[in-house]
């Protein structure tokens, strides 16, 4: 069985922390804690988008990197395999929901990480993203941001109206990191993109057809953009 791992949004109060070891740390959760919101991911209205959850510092809100993970109960343990994104990807099944196993994950000491949920894409783009693709995540984040504010969600949630796109850090040809400094994408209709912390806003009304965004790093992640009223 393939397993891998994930959290609950605002739910700090059920995630503990424990020493592992001088290096690092272990985060510790139960699965029904986490079923509720992953059951969402099966469906049917948004094929393409899913929830997903990850672990981010609380100093900057980066994703922290996730080391090891797996799910246990009594003598049944199940290693977890970790992405590359570090998301905590577990699979959603109704005998590990009775079963209810620990999960756990370990990440570097030192830090305080903060359970967060997203809604993402769940296609892995390289490094570029269409005005298909766009159209397409759009109306379906929509869908799942509804589903999961109830019946009252419309009247007070702003609709999405484009995507974030996370993109890995520039690295320079050495291999380290580049300098921060944001990055400007011409758009066909002259708006400009702005890439800033490695974060950029597309917005679907400033998409013409056809066209394909060019970034200048690998997409990491695709979450869904909401106005600020």
């Amino acid at each position: 069985m393939k397993l891998t791992h994930w959290l609950l949004a605002g739910l700090m109060a059920s995630t503990s922390l424990y020493a592992n070891s001088a290096a690092a740390q272990e985060v510790g959760m139960r699965y029904s804690t986490l079923f509720s919101k992953l059951k969402q991911n099966v469906k049917e209205g948004h094929d393409d988008v899913k929830i997903a959850f990850f672990l981010l510092d609380q100093r900057d809100g980066s994703v922290c990197d996730v080391h090891k993970g797996w799910m246990q109960k009594d003598e049944h343990y199940e290693a977890l395999v970790i992405p590359e994104s570090n998301e905590l990807d577990i699979p959603v099944d109704n005998n590990l929901r009775q079963a209810n196993p620990d999960v756990t994950f370990v990440i570097d000491d030192g830090i305080t990480c903060d359970v967060s949920m997203q809604v993402i894409a769940r296609d892995h783009f390289e490094s570029s993203l269409s005005h298909a693709d766009v159209a397409r995540l759009v109306p379906q984040m929509q869908v799942m941001l509804s589903d999961l504010g109830g019946m009252f969600s419309d009247w007070f949630m702003p609709s999405v109206e484009g995507v974030v796109v996370h993109l890995a850090p520039q690295r320079t040809a050495s291999g380290t990191l580049s300098s921060a400094q944001p990055t400007l994408i011409q758009l066909t209709n002259g708006t400009q993109v702005t890439v800033t912390d490695n974060k950029a806003v597309l917005k679907l009304a400033d998409l013409t057809a056809e066209e394909t965004v060019p970034f200048p790093s690998s997409i990491v992640k695709v979450t869904p953009w909401l106005p600020r009223n």
